[in-house]
């Protein structure tokens, strides 16, 4: 009996393993560390994910964000989609598709069964990708092929790699043209023990495409934005996170990635001026602001890797600009719309510096105005006439959304504004991150083998959202999308005969997104200091420039925080508001309280102070009544940390006591400082003083001339 028992062992084994298996065909294995690889002649089972509210009581709202799907509650299992090669139906030959299963419970799972799975029908139209892209995964039923491979156990916060060959008489997808669901699937055992719903899963779409009536026409652009905020010292606010975001593996680094791998001419670069500005800072080690050549070690926040990763990143978009377009935000990713009602002059100012910044770079951009949310009030289009205007589908009046006949061009009250697929610049699916490089590039070939099927050529304009970050794995992305029904470019023209649709939908709620309103006296009083501080230092040059680009960062979209506030945008503005006045304040204009002219003219002396670390050119001007006229020096240079006495000629029209208020002002004219009030008396003293003089030196002389006449008479 012990010798059977030995001999049946391995056996039990084998059938325990297979009881995990939801099928009931053999099977043949390949152990592979950990994991075993299997494949099942059987057919494939329809397979419901597990849906959230078996975790959790209640579904989540759906997000307010850029990716516009819903909120799910996270299953027990994250699964990701690294690679997905072909990125359509092939006609023949395997799909191969490898990723990462994330136990992100606190239990162990075990047992992981990690299948592909595929939809039976076909997706057709656009429309109908949009709804998919919006729907929970827990709506959605894939059938599980025959390809699965098993994962030993995966410990509370660790992963495993998954890697899945299915080949094509395998999908179970037929000969349909049209876009199906592919997706991977993980079921597994834990504490709770095993069921036979989904675990965790990951989704994206896979085209069939036998003969594409058209070619697509996609221009791809891909931003380059991030909060450019400064503290009051001049430095970068979060230099970590900006660290985090330059170097290999972050956010903007891996945008650079994206666009690196794209043919020549093929994507957009909508950039930030002052993003790479921002990056130059780092690379320098985020000095404070200084008005001189003063020498400040940097910032112990900044290490010199991070200082060598943000400099080369900078390299890396000069390169980039040269063979790709670019797209000039204004300066600070402005806030046009709560711009435009407050100052609209600061948007001038804004596009002027984008323009003026990407000059210095040697870097021929276009201007161009992209609000993340993609929508815009009418009223703020007119202020942008120098500028293309990309907007959202969101941004069409209800009726014309509601037509279904949705131009990529409109014109609103005369401005014309280029118009995107809100739902196409989401990406993918969810749950997971619709964005990252597969995921993405699986919806863009969905969108445009669709048209390909329907005919329709009109332009496929993909603008993803502003903090999109595509991941680490985009060697593919370019590859795959090189097919016959889609040709990358990047035209932003729309019809050539776009319609009028009047005003654009702008409501209240996206209203109450704006930056604070209170943000722009600040900003403008910030602008005037700069103006005034770069005037009074002639061995400065850029003063002026670095206030207005901290202005317009602080009113930036980015400036808005995630509970509509932008409190800390504003505190952080007034503080270097105070830093300029505090500067201008150490120039100060000294005379006497009280002057006493002997006559209608005169002369007084005044003391212009400069406790500045650098040498200042300033002008006087006085503040007085019609009757007193003040003249002095056309402007005054006075060197660092050091004062200067100068003489001021008063002339006065009328006798009495007159207010003067001095006041030194930049070359421009503009008020930097003033003194006290001075009263200066006039009056008549003077002449009486000299008639009396006159009058005795007459006496004196004819004292004299009288003297000797007697004298010579005497004589006689």
């Amino acid at each position: 009996m012990r010798l059977l028992a030995a001999l049946l062992a391995p056996l039990v084994a084998v059938i325990a393993l297979l009881a995990w298996v939801p099928t009931n065909g053999a099977a043949r294995l390949q152990a592979v560390g950990d994991v075993a690889v299997s494949r099942l002649a059987t057919p494939r089972a329809e397979s419901p994910e597990r849906s959230s509210a078996r975790r959790s009581p209640s579904r989540g709202a759906p997000a307010v964000s850029a990716s516009r799907h819903a909120v799910e509650a996270p299953l027990p299992l994250g699964v990701t989609m690294d690679v997905l090669t072909p990125g359509v139906v092939p006609k023949r030959g395997p799909v191969v598709v490898r990723g990462r299963v994330v136990n992100r419970s606190s239990d162990t799972w075990t047992d992981i069964n990690v299948y592909a799975c595929t939809s039976h029908q076909p997706i057709t139209s656009a429309a109908e990708i949009t709804a998919a892209a919006s729907t929970e995964s827990s709506t959605v039923t894939c059938g599980r092929t025959s390809v699965f491979m098993t994962i030993k156990s995966i410990a509370p916060g660790q992963s495993k790699r998954y890697r899945l060959r299915v080949e094509r008489d395998e999908l179970g997808i037929g000969t349909t043209p049209g876009v199906y669901w592919f997706s991977v699937q993980a079921l597994g055992s834990s504490a709770d023990g095993r069921d036979g719903t989904a675990d965790g899963s990951v989704r994206s779409f896979l085209p069939l495409v036998e003969k594409p009536g058209t070619t697509a026409e996609v221009s791809l652009v891909l931003p380059l934005r991030r909060s450019t905020a400064h503290s009051s010292d001049g430095r970068l606010v979060d230099p970590e996170g900006w660290a985090d975001d330059l170097r290999p593996g972050g956010r903007l680094a891996n945008l650079l990635d994206l666009a690196e791998e794209a043919p020549a001419g093929s994507v957009s670069l909508l950039t930030d001026p002052a993003v790479v500005a921002a990056a130059r800072q780092i690379a320098g080690g985020n000095l404070p602001r200084s008005l001189g050549p003063t020498q400040v070690a940097p910032a112990p926040d900044i290490d010199a890797v991070s200082r060598s990763a943000a400099a080369a990143w900078v390299e890396r978009f000069r390169t980039l600009a040269t063979g790709q377009r670019v797209l000039a935000l204004p300066y600070g990713d402005l806030d046009v719309a709560a711009a435009t009602e407050q100052d609209a002059s600061i948007v001038a100012r804004a596009l002027d510096q984008s323009e003026d910044m990407f000059r210095s770079l040697e870097i021929n951009a276009e201007l161009v105005v992209a609000p993340p949310s993609g929508v815009l009030p009418s009223t703020a289009l007119s202020a942008l006439n120098r500028a293309t205007v990309l907007l959202s589908d969101a941004s069409l009046p209800e009726e014309v959304a509601a037509s279904g006949e949705v131009s990529d061009a409109v014109i609103s009250n005369g401005n014309p504004v280029q118009i995107y697929s809100a739902s196409l610049a989401s990406g993918g699916p969810g749950p997971t991150n619709g964005l990252r490089a597969v995921a993405l590039r699986q919806r863009i070939l969905a969108d445009a083998s669709v048209r390909a099927l329907d005919d329709d050529d009109r332009p496929m304009l993909v603008v993803l959202p502003d903090l999109v970050d595509p991941g680490a794995n985009a060697e593919e992305f370019f590859d795959e999308l090189d097919r016959d029904f889609l040709d990358l470019g990047t035209s932003l023209a729309g019809s050539e005969e776009p319609p009028e649709v009047g005003d654009l939908a702008y409501s209240d709620r996206q209203a109450e997104g704006q930056v604070d309103a209170a943000l722009f006296p600040y900003a403008d009083q910030l602008i005037g200091l700069g103006h005034s501080l770069d005037v009074l230092l002639p061995q400065v040059d850029d003063v002026a420039s670095t206030a207005l680009r901290e202005a317009l960062s602080a009113a930036s979209y980015q400036a808005v925080e995630n509970d509509g506030s932008s409190a800390s945008a504003l505190a952080a503005l007034m503080s270097t508001v105070t830093w300029f006045e505090a500067r201008l304040d150490q120039v100060t204009i000294d005379a006497p309280r009280f002057v006493i002219l002997s006559s209608r003219t005169g002369l007084f002396a005044m003391t212009v102070t400069n406790e500045l670390d650098q040498p200042i050119r300033i002008s006087v001007r006085a503040r007085t009544d019609d009757s007193l006229v003040i003249r002095a020096p056309r402007t005054i240079n006075v060197p660092a940390a050091s004062s200067r006495t100068v003489n001021l000629s008063a002339e006065a029209n009328a006798i009495g006591v007159h207010a003067v208020v001095l006041v030194a002002t930049d070359a421009d004219g503009r008020e930097i400082q003033k003194s006290e009030e001075i009263s200066i008396r006039t009056n008549n003293s003077g002449r009486v003083i000299w008639v009396i003089m006159g009058g005795g030196a007459a006496l004196l002389f004819a004292a004299i001339i009288l003297r000797l006449v007697r004298s010579r008479r005497n004589r006689a």
